[in-house]
Formats: C-alpha cells, sequence, structure tokens
C-alpha cells in the first residue's frame, strides 16, 4: 500500500513541473518604430472659433511571425505616461489620442499608453492625434512640447530599445484685431459703431467711441482722414471748405491732415484692451446748410 502511495506522488509532482514549464514567461515581442522622431504640428489661431488639431502617423513592425500586443507609450521628459499637457509658456493644453480606425487599437486604462495587437510579420500605421482642449493667448511664435514614444511589452514598467522622441509644436498665428464700440468693455461687447452723428452743428460738440483692440503680438494701428481731419458739405466737398475737428486717442492729439499710426501693446487676453476716442468739433462759423461728413479708416495689423 505505501509503494503504491509514492508511485502516485511521484507522478503527480512530474506533471506540475511539466505544467510549470507550460505556463512559464512568454517570449518578449519583437515588434519596433520605424524611423526617426517627428513632429506634431498645430497651427493655432487663439481667437478663431474652432479647436484646432494637428495629427501625425507613427509606423510599427513586428518582426516576429507570431501575433503580438504591445503597450505603445507616449512619455514626458519625467518618463511618465502623459494623456495630456500644457505647452511650456502658453498656458495652452493639448490632450492625446490615437484612432487606427480598427479594432486593433485599444485605449487602457491609464492615459497616454495605448494596447496594440499585431499579426505576424505586420507593418501597422498608428495616428497620433494631439487636441487643443485648454485655449490661451500665447505669443505669436513656434512653442514646442518635446515627448517620447516607446513600445513595450505588456505592463512592463521599461523598454531596452531607445524610445523615438515627439515633438508638439504650436505655432500661433500672429493675430491684430479690432471692432468700434459705443461704449468701454471687453472685446465685442456692445454695439459696434459705424457712423457718429455730431447732430446739430454746434462749437466744441464732442462725440466718443472705444476701439477694442487684442492681438498676440506687437501691432500696428493706423487712422486716415478722408478730407484731411475736415467735414465738407456732403453733395458738393468742392463747393465749401468746411470746417476743421480734432481727434485724440487715450488722451492723445492725432494729426488728421496726415496718415497716422502707432504701435501698439495689446494684453495677451481674448479681452484685449479698450481705448476711448473722442472727436471735438471747433467754433462753428457760418456756413452753407445741409450735411457735412468725413470719413475715418482705421485699422490694425500684426507685426
Amino acid at each position: 500500500m505505501s509503494a503504491s502511495c509514492i508511485s502516485v506522488a511521484s507522478r503527480f509532482l512530474m506533471v506540475l513541473f511539466a505544467l510549470m514549464l507550460a505556463t512559464g514567461p512568454a517570449a518578449a515581442c519583437d515588434v519596433t518604430l520605424v524611423g526617426a522622431g517627428t513632429t506634431i504640428r498645430l497651427d493655432y489661431d487663439a481667437f478663431a472659433f474652432s479647436r484646432t488639431v494637428g495629427r501625425q502617423n507613427f509606423e510599427l513592425e513586428n518582426r516576429d511571425e507570431d501575433a503580438c500586443t504591445i503597450d505603445l507609450v507616449l512619455l514626458n521628459a519625467e518618463r511618465l505616461p502623459v494623456g495630456d499637457a500644457v505647452i511650456p509658456d502658453t498656458d495652452v493644453r493639448v490632450t492625446f489620442s490615437s484612432r487606427a480606425g480598427s479594432a486593433a487599437v485599444a485605449t487602457t486604462a491609464t492615459p497616454g499608453i495605448w494596447r496594440i495587437t499585431m499579426a505576424g510579420n505586420e507593418r501597422m500605421t498608428v495616428p497620433l492625434e494631439a487636441l487643443v482642449t485648454q485655449d490661451a493667448v500665447p505669443e505669436a511664435g513656434d512653442h514646442a512640447l518635446d515627448l517620447m514614444l516607446e513600445v513595450r511589452d505588456i505592463g512592463a514598467p521599461a523598454t531596452n530599445t531607445a524610445p523615438a522622441p515627439v515633438r508638439v509644436q504650436l505655432f500661433a498665428v500672429p493675430r491684430a484685431q479690432m471692432n468700434i464700440a459705443g461704449a468701454a468693455g471687453t472685446f465685442g461687447e456692445g454695439s459696434t459703431v459705424s457712423h457718429i452723428d455730431f447732430g446739430i452743428l454746434a462749437s466744441d460738440a464732442t462725440r466718443s467711441v472705444f476701439l477694442q483692440v487684442r492681438a498676440n503680438t506687437t501691432a500696428r494701428l493706423t487712422i486716415d482722414s478722408a478730407h484731411r481731419g475736415r467735414l465738407l458739405l456732403k453733395d458738393k466737398p468742392d463747393g465749401d471748405e468746411g470746417f476743421s475737428y480734432q481727434a485724440r486717442l487715450r488722451g492723445e492729439e492725432i494729426d488728421l491732415t496726415r496718415h497716422w499710426e502707432q504701435v501698439i501693446e495689446a494684453p495677451r487676453s481674448v479681452a484685449g484692451t479698450s481705448m476711448p476716442l473722442e472727436l471735438r468739433l471747433g467754433t462753428i462759423g457760418p456756413h452753407v446748410a445741409g450735411d457735412y461728413e468725413d470719413v475715418l479708416t482705421l485699422e490694425i495689423s500684426a507685426l
């Protein structure tokens, strides 16, 4: 009886040993990123109403004959997976995603890590997308965020292969905008003014509007008077000399007899700045009855 028991125990140990061999660690995947690092570019307009998105394709190659599943990981400078990040010196936040158009690419519980299944000897294109999810008004020009992309075995904390550098480059398009409002306020508030009416002409009468300006760079404001700072008879501009009027911007006299311009540094914000423009009539003498007018052309441009 005892011999029989020893024989059964021996066979049972052999079965366990065989089972351990069969369920040992799987061989590492031989999947690699093809090509060098690259750039994801976002052409960003801080004053546009649409979301900015940048896309770039990355090539993966499975060099093994067997199917394989790996993790594709986007890393920051601290080698931590990153699902979203702020572009340095901009306050613009972008969120990263990957859409391959098939079930082969799946998101994981950790943002910045995607699980990918590849057939043997397969080469796959994986798009990486950067979407602006938090807007700001950065200085015009290029701003960059440097990341890394690497392939890992499932659940592995690192890889033995060198990661591919990925630069997220945000180009802030130089922009300057202006509108004319009847009252001070943030950009776009208040009714737009295109006609200033002095009513019945009277000496020393004044009217005021506000130039609302916003820009992400240094801007130039220009003002030109069609009649060189004079109100002329509407239907017969050559039949009456009319009379002069004055303009002041933020309290500074504007010479309307010639082209006038000024460099503007508006706050780097959506609200921008509001500048009062005052128009004032001088002494009104006897003139032919009728309507008198002038046309002021105001332009703002990014430098």
